[in-house]
């Protein structure tokens, strides 16, 4: 189990402190659910006294005798907190080891420099959702870990695996690299090849000039109505759709 102090927890909001204990907190019955789930290396779980008594089903349920339980009171759960109301529930993990890429996997997303944690969670989350087990990450992407990721992703976090850092030209002689772009072609009627990855560029300023010559097709959505655009999570977890029904 992993170890803890109040100040340790409350420095995991910043990312060099994440990076430096390699460990991020996560807050909510959900997301915590999802850890438990899946037996992932956790810290102790902290309740306030509201939560375990507004939720003593839940709390048999979930929190086996194995699991330890501290008591966090207001003062020290506000500063631990990344939310403006905490439910009261949260607890610490391990960020994941980083495995080498398999390039024996078919389908890939490749998110370059998103730089919205929200944006970065809700594609996580999206993901997971469609079935897609990999996630490539150029530099300078967002901390995927970031409290805000964390939340976006409702516990997405645990059953994709996370590839930081990550060059594009890796999957070049291996699978076919399409992008999100209006001069594109249209995704709804794209054929994608079997071994793919996708790639989502920064909701400012597209495809890296960097990642462009990687790319061999461009896909687009169509619009039906009215609006000037789709933010990247939107239109990601559009094409992350597509990607996987064909």
């Amino acid at each position: 189990m992993i170890e803890y102090n109040y100040k340790t927890l409350q420095s995991l909001k910043y990312a060099k402190h994440r990076q430096f204990h390699n460990k991020f907190i996560i807050e909510g019955k959900r997301i915590v659910e999802s850890a438990l789930s899946i037996n992932a290396n956790i810290g102790p779980v902290f309740c306030s006294d509201n939560f375990l008594k507004e939720n003593k089903t839940w709390v048999r349920k979930h929190l086996k005798k194995n699991i330890k339980i501290k008591i966090i009171d207001k003062k020290n759960l506000n500063k631990v907190s990344n939310t403006k109301s905490p439910q009261g529930i949260l607890t610490i993990c391990e960020i994941p080891k980083q495995n080498p890429i398999k390039l024996t996997v078919d389908k890939w997303i490749y998110l370059d420099k998103i730089s919205d944690p929200g944006n970065m969670g809700t594609l996580i989350r999206s993901c997971a959702w469609f079935g897609i087990k990999n996630i490539a990450l150029s530099t300078n992407c967002a901390d995927p870990y970031n409290p805000k990721s964390i939340r976006a992703a409702m516990g997405a976090h645990f059953v994709v695996t996370l590839h930081k850092n990550t060059d594009l030209k890796i999957f070049k002689k291996t699978h076919k690299i399409i992008a999100a772009d209006l001069k594109g072609r249209n995704a709804s009627a794209y054929e994608f090849s079997n071994k793919c990855v996708l790639v989502l560029g920064s909701e400012a300023h597209g495809i890296s000039n960097k990642n462009q010559d990687y790319i061999e097709d461009f896909i687009f959505i169509n619009k039906l109505g009215s609006g000037n655009s789709l933010n990247v999570s939107t239109a990601g977890s559009i094409l992350i759709y597509l990607l996987m029904k064909n």
